[in-house]
């Protein structure tokens, strides 16, 4: 009699394990659908959510399936502008340039997300706090920072050249080239002044994007912060 019970205990606790099984899955993949629904904010892995599908995502771009070569877009495509969610900075960029952001992020940072590179290895723009690299750099020019800056990573040995620039707004900006531990600059990395702030400079980098495109984005950046509302 005990051994009948115990059975039927089992079978009772299989049942229930079963029935719980199939609600989460349900749950999950009705979750999963209902992401599907939604336009312009998809919550990607790793914190990530992306900023939307271009009107036409094949008009004006090449993307190759496997590592991307050099992301392009011809004179037709339209551009967008980007706004920071923390920062006042802004940029245009073609629309059909695929951007991320990740949430919580207090660095504002942007990323690509293009052929089968993470958006988390692929950075287009973040703020960069001097005062939490060395607080030596807040009385010094600008240009030692970014003369210093592959100090910070380990992938990196040295700096090639830093060339100084000004957008057609005004905006000062630095065009560096660093040198990794294979001797090779593969990526250009652009630093701009933040106008009335020492401790705050906007870091763009490109390894991908067609260097005719990147330059007409690194002259489209802007800071415009919120003019102050009178009492």
């Amino acid at each position: 009699m005990k051994k009948e019970q115990e059975q039927t205990d089992f079978t009772k606790l299989a049942i229930v394990i079963i029935a719980g099984v199939l609600i989460i899955g349900a749950a999950v993949y009705g979750a999963y659908r209902y992401s599907q629904k939604q336009a312009g904010n998809v919550t990607l892995p790793g914190g990530v959510t992306y900023l939307g599908p271009s009107p036409n995502p094949t008009a004006g771009t090449q993307q190759p399936p496997t590592a991307p070569l050099r992301f392009t877009a011809d004179a037709s495509t339209p551009w967008k502008d980007f706004t920071g969610k923390y920062y006042p900075f802004s940029f245009s960029y073609p629309s059909t340039l695929p951007l991320v952001v990740f949430i919580g992020d207090t660095n504002d940072s942007v990323a690509i997300s293009w052929g089968n590179i993470p958006p988390q290895q692929n950075i287009l723009l973040n703020l960069e706090f001097l005062d939490r690299r060395d607080l030596k750099y807040l009385n010094q020019p600008k240009s030692e920072y970014v003369k210093d800056w592959y100090k910070f990573f380990s992938g990196l040995k040295g700096v090639a050249k830093v060339e100084p620039f000004t957008t057609t707004s005004g905006l000062k900006g630095y065009k560096a080239s660093y040198i990794n531990y294979a001797n090779a600059t593969p990526n250009t990395d652009v630093f701009f002044e933040v106008p009335g702030n020492n401790t705050l400079m906007i870091h763009m980098a490109n390894g991908i994007i067609d260097p005719t495109i990147f330059n007409r984005m690194l002259d489209s950046v802007k800071w415009t912060p919120p003019t102050p509302t009178k009492k």
